[in-house]
C-alpha cells in the first residue's frame, strides 16, 4: 500500500460524464503527460472515489507532505475561473459529492498531517453529456471556458509543488520554500 501514496498527492475528482464536473480528471489525464518526480502521485480519483479516498489516507500513516485536490467548486465566479481554497476555509456543507457525502470531515482530521490546498473551478454546466457533445474528439466533455482552464491548472499545480512547467523536473521554489525533489523543508523568513 505504501506504493500507492507519495509525498505529494495529486487528486482530480469528479465525474467526465456531468460535463464541467469532468474537470478534475481531464487535469489529471492531461499531468500524465508530463514527466514528473517519484515523489509525485497524479491520481483520478472519480465520482465517489474522494469519499473513501480521503477518508483512507485520514486512516493511513503514509509520509504525504502535500496533497493537490482538483474539483468543480462552485464559488460565484467566472465559468472556469480557478481559486486556491484550503480545508480551513470551506464553509460547513460547501464541499460534498454528488451523493452528498461531506467531504469537510475527513479533510479537517489529514490537515493535521498534512498541507492541503483545491484548486477549485466554477463550472458552467454539471448536466449529464448529450450526444451533442460525442461529436467532440475529447475524454472529457467540459464546457468551452472550463477547458480553457485545464492548461492554466496544471500550471497552478506544478507552481504549488515547486515542478517548473518548462523542465517538468522540480527546479522552481515554491512560496514554502520546497521543491517536490528536495529532501529537506525551509520556510521562507
Amino acid at each position: 500500500m505504501s506504493d500507492w501514496y507519495a509525498e505529494f498527492m495529486i487528486i482530480g475528482c469528479g465525474n467526465p460524464l456531468q460535463t464541467d464536473d469532468g474537470f478534475g480528471p481531464a487535469v489529471i489525464a492531461d499531468m500524465k503527460q508530463l514527466t514528473l518526480p517519484e515523489n509525485v502521485k497524479l491520481i483520478d480519483a472519480g465520482l465517489a472515489g474522494p469519499h473513501y479516498l480521503f477518508t483512507l489516507m485520514a486512516q493511513s500513516t503514509a509520509p504525504v507532505r502535500k496533497m493537490v485536490i482538483l474539483d468543480i467548486l462552485d464559488f460565484g465566479g467566472e465559468p472556469g475561473q480557478i481559486t486556491r481554497i484550503t480545508p480551513d476555509l470551506l464553509p460547513p456543507g460547501s464541499y460534498t459529492d454528488p451523493h452528498s457525502w461531506g467531504l469537510k470531515e475527513p479533510l479537517q482530521v489529514l490537515k493535521h498531517r498534512m498541507d492541503i490546498v483545491i484548486f477549485g473551478c466554477q463550472p458552467q454546466n454539471t448536466q449529464i453529456s448529450q450526444i451533442s457533445n460525442e461529436s467532440q474528439d475529447s475524454d472529457y466533455w467540459v464546457t468551452e471556458p472550463v477547458n480553457k482552464a485545464i492548461p492554466r491548472a496544471v500550471h497552478l499545480v506544478l507552481d504549488e509543488i515547486g515542478v517548473d512547467y518548462g523542465t517538468t523536473v522540480g527546479s522552481q521554489e515554491t512560496h514554502y520554500g520546497r521543491r517536490a525533489g528536495d529532501t529537506e523543508v525551509t520556510t521562507e523568513t
